[in-house]
């Protein structure tokens, strides 16, 4: 084992010992004196141990080394003794002494430079303290907000469980509030028993670990990935410090950003040959570290690039390609940089972040070029990906500086985009802008692209191109996929040799990828330490293999296949929407979320001091968390809905694609759903919009009507508040209001559905209509919204509406209570008893069209 690689793997696993330790397992090491003098901090005055943690980590760490032989420290290759070994660079953090040892300390303390001042004492608070979670913390008010939620202490799960919060009061026992001013909630009985269940399940996930033949240069980094997998899976939901007044940063991330930390620490000193004197005063201003922001630009532009029959398949494995592509891009720049899989803070959504040595950015603007030179030959340009760094100091851990670090680089990011290809364009403007030979063949009838490339094949209705090709057998091979095998460099071979399914080729990237139905078989002797085994469908992993491939999970958002429409066409689902005969397409995401990034964990005290809390591991945790609702559970959430498919989900947002009539529920359904994972904070909110469109419109076309209806929605402005709302049937309204709409709409539909009460629609029509006429009037004449509402208050709409209902009303008794709620809910927005945060007016359209569409078959 180099330097480096013991480094990383210490720091990573420095403070696994907390869950050990608060579980009670691997035996009682805290009386061990002999040990304690090694490895634990040691209060002269007082004449006691503390951080006795460590002492549980060297035996996890002991453990670890027999599962996996060429982890035993005398496998290792050391510089400075024998002492200097990975086990002792884990136990030894708190009292280092060597420079190896000085890296892991150092990490450590500034990945926990983000707890906030304050220390809670009470008897056994490391097993009584749950997780807060950060996302209730956020607040764009600037002011600190209460959190009344905490997540339960159990492993992460695709099925919701692990994934939402619970009110304090909703734990058995209920949580209560230390007797202190820090009014941290603690559990009144120990939860001994939780961490015990967490750590037994982690310990037995050892014995999965790739067994690597030899300690070579690539025999750590699939053990790194499986163990940053597994933690993922049982530290999630764990505090990290338990003594604080806010423990809102988990074991997991705080483990996974100290060996982010350490890895660009060491390559620093390394490339300035000042390793010895890390443990020396000084040096602490200078940027030894760069945050980098990647992004994929042109998603949208690529997926819907469809134009013929049998779209739907191509556009199941596009919107898969691209979640790909982003781990696939971000994995092939870890690789160039020699960098661990720890290095990754976050990737999901068509973005990642680094944390990488000053050392290396040259090498990263080198590799990027290389993506984009192969993403403008594979795509034409549809596809690029750019960059933003920003630098950090040793002081920009502190929680109150690293929020500056994400803004710069986003800002960056920003500029880098103005570019686009420009580190193409520079090396040989020439060749870049000369033009594409015209393929023979013609153009793609799928993606419409006419550059030369692989041959057309198919009829002349429907000639396709091997790209779009190769994307609809990867949609179809979802069906019955269990994991992805990623095969890099010269793993390629050798996966190519031993598996009979035929790869999805990243060639610009070096990388293979198999979708396979069961864990793959390989030969005794093979050797693919630089592939990744990745379980679908929950947090697993594969089993054990000799070859020493690394393993993991994959969230994933996708087409679900299993139900019903899983096989349809697009005009399928307008065949089987309920009422007119529509395809509904859907786009939602989350609000104000660079706010939330740059603001949301800022605040200031009484005395107008600021206070941010805006640390690497928060705003990690935050993202992974968006992420994990987008990806890991809406297909869960989508299950009761069978005429619905996931396009797109991951990140902060969201597509799908459906039966007109059901995505408005699912919409609804998603909102309820966000904000309770959420824990109820105002801060996050989703906003959406719906198209409806014929079966056979171009998908394009309809995406971008669906983003547009989005921004209308965002647009709205309701209670001196902005955005929280959907844009349905060419209405935008506010949430608050949706189910105001829902009574409205039942009621229309109940009167609309029978004999004779057409007419009301007739009469609603009307009023829109006048209310719509009006609303021009008053814009060309600038007029404010609220004058206009008081100009068309008593127009004539308002008696022709009163005489049809009264007419209505004396034909058909049994509509009496139908039609009085309605002409209330028109003239003083009160529905059910409720006053409507804007007038029924204002949103009338939507009950109205939405009662007349389900009244209505096309012939």
């Amino acid at each position: 084992m180099t330097e480096l690689e013991q480094v990383v793997l210490a720091a990573l696993i420095h403070d696994v010992g907390k869950l050990l330790e608060r579980g009670e397992l691997l035996g009682e090491y805290r009386e061990d004196e002999d040990q304690q003098q090694v490895d634990c901090r040691r209060n002269r005055e007082k004449g006691y141990y503390s951080h006795k943690h460590v002492l549980h980590t060297r035996r996890f760490c002991e453990v670890l080394a027999e599962v996996v032989p060429v982890l035993r420290p005398e496998q290792g290759q050391r510089r400075a003794g024998a002492d200097q070994h990975w086990i002792n660079l884990a136990a030894r953090h708190h009292v280092a002494s060597t420079p190896l040892e000085h890296i892991v300390s150092v990490a450590d303390h500034l990945s926990s430079s983000e707890r906030e001042p304050g220390t809670v004492y009470e008897r056994h608070i490391h097993q009584r303290t749950p997780l807060e979670p950060v996302l209730e913390r956020v607040s764009l008010s600037g002011t600190r907000r209460e959190t009344c939620h905490r997540q339960p202490l159990v492993e992460l799960l695709a099925d919701g469980c692990g994934v939402f919060p619970r009110a304090v009061g909703e734990f058995q026992p209920p949580l209560t509030q230390d007797r202190q001013e820090s009014g941290a909630w603690l559990s009144p009985e120990s939860l001994v028993a939780d961490y015990r269940r967490l750590g037994e399940g982690l310990l037995s996930q050892l014995v999965r670990l790739p067994q690597p033949a030899s300690a070579g240069p690539e025999a750590v980094r699939p053990l790194v990935r499986t163990l940053l997998a597994v933690f993922e899976r049982y530290l999630v939901n764990v505090p990290s410090a338990t003594n604080v007044p806010h423990p809102d940063v988990s074991l997991y991330d705080h483990m996974r950003v100290t060996a982010a930390i350490a890895e660009g620490l060491y390559r620093h000193h390394e490339s300035c040959g000042t390793l010895n004197a890390i443990g020396s005063a000084g040096s602490s201003d200078v940027a030894k570290w760069r945050l980098v922001c990647g992004d994929l630009s042109g998603i949208q532009t690529f997926i819907y690039r469809l134009t013929s029959k049998g779209a739907a398949k191509g556009l199941r494995g596009r919107s898969l390609f691209i979640q790909l592509l982003c781990d696939g891009v971000s994995d092939f720049v870890l690789r160039r940089l020699g960098l661990f899989a720890t290095a990754r803070i976050y990737s999901s959504g068509g973005k990642f972040y680094l944390l990488i040595a000053d050392c290396q950015e040259a090498e990263l603007r080198s590799a990027a070029a290389e993506v984009n030179a192969w993403l403008l030959r594979e795509f034409g340009g549809d596809l690029s990906l750019g960059l933003g760094v920003a630098e950090v100091r040793e002081a920009d851990f502190d929680s109150s500086r690293m929020g500056s670090c994400w803004k710069e680089a986003n800002e960056d990011l920003l500029y880098d985009r103005l570019r686009r290809f420009g580190a193409l364009i520079e090396g040989d403007p020439q060749a870049f802008f000369n033009p594409e030979p015209v393929n023979p063949d013609g153009a793609c009838q799928v993606c419409g692209r006419d550059d030369a490339g692989p041959a057309l094949r198919g009829d002349e209705t429907r000639a396709t191109c091997g790209r779009c090709r190769d994307l609809e057998r990867l949609g179809q091979s979802l069906a019955r996929a269990k994991l992805f095998f990623w095969a890099w460099g010269e793993d390629r071979k050798t996966a190519a040799s031993r598996l009979r399914e035929k790869p999805f080729s990243f060639d610009g990237l070096d990388c293979d990828l198999y979708v396979l139905e069961a864990e793959p078989e390989f030969g005794v002797g093979d050797r693919l330490e630089s592939s990744l085994a990745e379980c679908l469908g929950g947090p697993d992993c594969c089993r054990a293999n000799a070859q020493g491939y690394a393993s993991g999970f994959r969230l994933l958002g996708r087409w679900d296949l299993s139900k019903e429409s899983g096989t349809w066409e697009f005009d399928e689902f307008a065949e089987n929407a309920r009422g007119v005969e529509r395809l509904g397409v859907l786009r939602m995401d989350v609000d104000n979320l660079g706010k939330v990034f740059v603001k949301g964990l800022r605040f200031q005290t009484a005395d107008g001091e600021p206070d941010e809390i805006a640390s690497l591991s928060r705003v990690a945790t935050l993202s992974r968390q968006l992420n994990l609702f987008f990806s890991g559970y809406l297909g869960r959430l989508l299950e009761p809905y069978p005429r619905t498919q996931i396009i797109y989900s991951g990140g902060d947002d969201v597509f799908l694609l459906g039966s007109w009539d059901e995505l408005p529920d699912v919409a609804w359904a998603i909102r309820r759903q966000f904000s309770r994972y959420c824990g109820g904070n105002p801060a996050f909110t989703l906003s959406g919009g719906l198209a409806m469109v014929g079966g056979k419109y171009p998908i394009s076309r309809a995406a971008k009507l669906a983003g547009d209806a989005e921004h209308a929605a965002k647009a709205t402005r309701w209670q001196g508040r902005e955005k929280d709302a959907v844009s349905l049937l060419d209405t935008p309204i506010p949430w608050a209001d949706y189910e105001a709409a829902l009574e409205l709409r039942d009621r229309i539909r109940g009167v609309a559905g029978q004999p004779g009460g057409k007419a009301l629609l007739g009469r609603l029509r009307s009023v829109v209509l006048a209310q719509q006429e009006f609303r021009r009037r008053g814009l060309e004449k600038q007029m404010t919204l609220a004058q206009i509402r008081e100009l068309a208050h008593w127009q004539r709409w308002r008696w022709q509406l009163v005489y049809g209902l009264k007419r209505l009303t004396g034909r058909h008794k049994e509509w009496t209570d139908d039609l009085r709620a309605i002409e209330e809910a028109i003239f003083t927005s009160r529905v059910g008893g409720r006053e409507t945060a804007l007038p029924v007016l204002d949103w009338l359209q939507l009950p109205t069209r939405w009662a007349e569409f389900l009244t209505r078959k096309e012939d």
